[in-house]
This record gives structure tokens, C-alpha cells and sequence, in this order.
């Protein structure tokens, strides 16, 4: 249950009736009783009811920074915003995804060549043994076809969010208001965990010594502001993806390279043949995507299905990753200098598969995670290569993704319930800002807060700059009736309710605009110019040194965890 900025005794009860029945069951139900018990007599009667309590046992809560946790109307410290919404998001308030489709199974492609039994083995999988130097697999798959030979004409070709009438039937038959695929929704997602989870680093506790002195937080090219267009198509808001600061695709070999190579790992040699530009005959098959759509409140979100496999979980389906070497990524425009660089060996800090898996869990697995969980897949089904040749294979479960990026199996659910959320809470303001029109939008997580830009497509007045609204959000996260910083909070496995506040700057377009016009420079910077792994952002969007040093958290018990919440410093 939502309420709208309830005083600050209320709150103040809220917190401490919940923490007395938490320390007295010890149990989730209890909390969410008393929490429910408190907020519900707020909203309903403009006051709370409270039962007669004895004297809690805890002293109360240390304020953050001074101030009360009660979001508050605009101050002199911050009298260039404006209160747009804010209030408390209970624990047990959080949905998961809902189907609003059945696709059929035996239109999702299945791994050809024998690749399926790399599901059922963890590890990596060597195409070709280094040692006795067998194929464990067919040597078909070691040479990759080149893009220039492949007719890419003859496939579906990727549709966006705005292009899909498929994806917007189904939003107005599920009374749907906005709709997105994966690739236009992972990065806003990875923007809001940013700043729920204050940049939790990641976990390397199962890697090798080598990476005992790793870096653990992630890349600046999981953290680059990311912007997309929202098209109203009567009513319905579509989410593209927004590249016009991208430098440009043309060049750039790993995005046909992976289409490729989907299709070259689950159709037979023949039936991939006929792909080839030098098979002219017009009796190649006609491949068709297969989606999942997924429903959470007003949002419908579009997931492709690569692939799937009876022997896995749940429905079986998983994502196919085609991952070119470090040096590629960070070096893509001369990828034909590496045509000659291979992975050596399984373990290493340098020229390894772990290389490899360490740079993924840093730079791609918390998106991977997003992707999988809108799609409800089980996992990932990685491809390593050089662009020239495959050199191994490996499988990645989501349990897996969850232990390197939250610290536990099963982490992420909870995670992403909550960045669905804020997402179509912010969703919800971004297109009152110009009602029913197009709009822009820039997401930037930069500190405590995410900004939000929002530009209409279509000016009103061309005569003058397109105006540009502000927002920021900021989060607060509770457990036991107590604030708690973002790490420990997405670590550990207890009933986690969010604050929220959301604010409109009033300032002057100008300086709107400079702020905004800062987050594209960062943007571009970033796309043009990948770094190298060891490096980190740039100053104005580091990450703060308290979350840097901040010890990992693996697992904590029910038991445990109170204790180590108790002593925690408030966000």
C-alpha cells in the first residue's frame, strides 16, 4: 500500500510498532501485520491506531543525516524542487511478472550440433581439447562465418517497441498503458538498481586467487545514462531505444555477428547454408521470433526466446550470448588485429575463460539478469570467440548470475520486483510531464539520486529550445522499521519495504539543460571510447569510496541478519 507523506509521528510509530513485533516473532508475518495495522489507520482515518505496546526495546532510530526519514515538502536546502510523489512501498506490495500469452514450444529453436549437453555439465566447455587436441564437438562450429556472406534479408530482422503491432494489441487487450522489449528496458532497470542497491559490488568469492584483488564494482559501461523515446500511440506509450549519440553501427561487427551466430548454433549445416549469400535458390526456411509477453501493472514488456531445452527448469527457455573476447570489446573497431588472439586456459587473470566470466559478471550479467527474468528463462548459454573461431561454450544458470551479483541464489527476485516497479511508478510522472505527447527521455544514476530528463519529441515552439523537465528520485530502504544502505539491504533474504521521493527541479531551462547536456557528454564519452577493465568512471559518477570498502555480505540467516542490521549505519 501506497500513502502519500504521512506525518512524521506517524511514520515514526510505523517503524517502531514494526520493529517490536519483528524482535517479538522474529517472522515476516508479524512485521507486515503491524506495518499493514499502522498504515492502513493513517490512510483511512488521517491517523494511526496503536495498540497499546510495551516500552520497545530498542532506542530509536538514528535520523539520516539529521533529518527525519519522512519525505518533506520542499525547504530552503532545497527550494528549487517540488514534492511530485513519495511514500512507502511495503514489503509484502511487490508482484512479479504475469503472463499475458501462450506461445508454443515448438516454435523456440533448440542448440544443434550436440551443444545441449553443455546444460546439464557447469563449467566451461572446450570446443577443441587443448591437451589432445580432440574436438568435443562438431569442428563445423569452430570457423565462424563471415558477416559479409550471410543474408541477413532473409531473417525476421529485429521490430522496436513502436514498429510491434503484435506488442501493442496485446498492451490495449491487457489495459496496458506503456510497453517495451528487453533491449530498451535493461538499461533504465540497470540505472534504477544502481541506486537501490547503492552499487553493490559484485561477488567474486568463487573465482580463482587470481582475482583476490580484483575490482568488484561495476564498469562505467553498466553505468552509462541511458535514453530512450516514448511514442504515444493513442495512449499507449512505446519504449524505443534512443542511439542518436551512439556513434554509429555500421562498423561495429558484434551486432550482426550475433545474429549470426544464433542462428549458426541452433540450425543444422544445411538449413544454415541456405542463409549464405552464395545459396541462391529461394527455398531457405522462413524463421519467425518467438516472444513472452509479461505484465506488471500498466507495463507489458516483450522478451525474444533463443532457445530452449526440456532437461532445464521451469519453461525450459534460455538466452543465447555470444561473447567476443576482452580485447575485441574494448578494441572492436580493429577486431581483425586479434583474428589471432585465443583463450589459452581455464583459469588465469589474463587470456582465460574466467577473464572472460569475471568481465561478464562486471560488465554484463546484472542486464543478462534482467533480460532472463523478463523472459523467465532459466539462464544464459554463452559462446566464446574471436569473431573467427569459437573456442569453447558454457552454461550459466540465473541462481548462478544471482550468487556473483547479489551474493545469494535467488537474490535477484526481489531486486528486480522492486526495479519493475519504480520503473512504472516513474513511467507514470515521466508522461505527465507533456500529457499525451512524445517524449525523450535520459536516465543517469549520479550519487544518491537518479535524474530523469524529459524532452517533447515534437517541439511546441520552434522558435525557441524544446523545454526540458527535471526529475529526481531518491530511495530510502527499510528493514526491521530501520533505514538500511543498499548493499546490505539487496544481500540479504528479509522483508525489505522502499521509501521513495520524487522531486520536480524548478529551475531555470538553461541550467536544466547544461545538467542534461552533461549526462550526453558522459554518454558519448563512454560509447566512443570503451575503457580499458581496469579503469574506472569518471570522477563526477564514481563510485563512493564507503561502498567501494564495504566487505561482501554472501549469505545471512534469518537469525544472523538481525544483528548485523542493527549495528548497520543508517543510508
Amino acid at each position: 500500500m501506497d500513502f502519500t507523506c504521512p506525518k512524521d509521528e506517524d511514520l515514526h510509530r510505523l517503524h517502531l510498532i514494526a520493529n517490536q513485533n519483528v524482535e517479538d516473532s522474529k517472522g515476516k508475518g508479524r512485521h507486515d501485520e503491524a506495518v499493514k495495522e499502522v498504515v492502513a489507520g493513517i490512510a483511512t482515518h488521517g491517523d494511526a491506531v496503536v495498540p497499546p505496546a510495551k516500552k520497545p526495546r530498542r532506542t530509536r532510530f538514528k535520523p539520516m543525516e539529521g533529518e527525519s526519514m519522512k519525505p518533506h515538502p520542499a525547504t530552503d536546502k532545497d527550494k528549487n524542487s517540488t514534492l511530485v510523489r513519495c511514500g512507502l512501498r511495503l514489503d509484502g506490495k511487490f508482484q512479479s511478472l504475469e503472463d499475458v500469452n501462450k506461445y508454443r514450444r515448438s516454435h523456440v529453436p533448440k542448440l544443434g550440433h550436440g551443444l545441449e549437453k553443455v546444460l546439464s555439465r557447469p563449467g566451461v566447455h572446450w570446443l577443441q581439447d587443448p591437451d589432445t587436441k580432440e574436438y568435443n564437438f562438431d569442428n563445423y562450429l569452430e570457423s565462424i562465418p563471415q558477416v559479409r556472406d550471410f543474408a541477413f534479408d532473409r531473417l525476421p530482422g529485429f521490430v522496436p517497441s513502436s514498429q510491434d503491432t503484435a506488442l501493442i494489441s496485446q498492451a490495449r487487450k491487457a489495459k496496458c498503458k506503456y510497453v517495451g522489449s528487453t533491449s530498451s528496458l535493461t538499461g533504465i532497470l540497470t540505472q534504477i538498481y544502481l541506486l537501490l542497491s547503492g552499487e553493490k559490488l559484485v561477488n567474486l568469492n568463487h573465482l580463482s586467487e587470481d582475482f583476490k584483488t580484483a575490482p568488484r564494482f561495476f564498469t562505467p559501461g553498466q553505468r552509462i545514462p541511458v535514453s530512450v523515446i516514448l511514442r504515444n500511440q493513442n495512449g499507449v506509450y512505446t519504449t524505443d531505444y534512443d542511439s542518436s549519440r551512439d556513434e554509429s553501427n555500421e562498423d561495429i561487427i558484434l551486432l550482426p555477428l550475433g545474429t549470426l551466430l544464433e542462428k549458426f548454433l541452433t540450425l543444422p549445416q544445411n538449413s544454415f547454408g541456405k542463409f549464405l549469400k552464395s545459396h541462391t535458390e529461394a527455398d531457405h526456411p522462413t524463421l519467425k521470433d518467438v516472444h513472452r509477453y509479461a505484465k506488471h501493472g500498466k507495463f507489458l514488456m516483450r522478451s525474444q526466446l533463443d532457445c530452449i531445452d526440456d532437461s532445464l527448469p521451469g519453461t525450459g527457455v534460455f538466452d543465447l550470448k555470444t561473447r567476443a573476447i576482452s580485447a575485441i570489446r574494448h578494441d572492436v573497431h580493429n577486431y581483425r588485429n586479434y583474428l589471432d588472439v585465443g583463450l589459452a586456459t581455464l583459469t588465469g587473470r589474463y587470456g582465460s575463460f574466467e577473464e572472460e566470466y569475471f568481465d561478464m559478471i562486471r560488465a554484463a550479467f546484472l542486464e543478462y539478469s534482467f533480460q532472463v527474468r523478463i523472459g523467465n528463462m532459466d539462464g544464459i548459454f554463452v559462446a566464446y570467440h574471436n569473431t573467427a573461431r569459437i573456442f569453447g561454450f558454457q552454461y550459466v544458470s540465473l541462481d548462478e548470475m544471482d550468487q556473483c551479483l547479489f551474493g545469494r541464489a535467488g537474490g535477484g527476485k526481489p531486486v528486480f520486483e522492486r526495479c519493475i516497479w519504480i520503473m512504472e511508478m516513474l513511467y507514470e510522472q515521466i508522461t505527465k510531464c507533456f500529457p499525451k505527447k512524445s517524449v525523450m527521455c535520459t536516465f543517469e544514476k549520479r550519487g544518491r539520486y537518479l535524474y530523469t530528463w524529459v524532452e517533447p519529441v515534437e517541439n511546441p515552439n520552434p522558435n525557441e529550445p524544446p523545454p526540458i523537465v527535471e526529475l529526481r528520485l531518491s530511495l530510502t530502504n527499510i528493514i526491521y522499521g530501520k533505514p538500511t544502505k543498499g548493499p546490505i539491504a539487496v544481500a540479504v533474504g528479509t522483508p525489505w519495504s522502499l521509501q521513495y521521493r520524487l522531486e520536480r527541479f524548478e529551475l531555470e531551462q538553461q541550467e536544466i539543460r547544461e545538467r542534461r547536456e552533461r549526462a550526453y557528454r558522459r554518454q558519448e564519452c563512454i560509447a566512443t571510447s570503451l575503457p580499458d577493465a581496469e579503469v574506472t568512471a569518471d570522477p563526477a559518477n564514481k563510485v563512493s569510496e564507503e561502498i567501494i570498502t564495504e566487505p561482501e555480505i554472501v549469505t545471512a540467516p534469518a537469525e544472523g541478519a538481525k544483528g548485523l542490521l542493527e549495528n548497520a549505519p543508517p543510508s
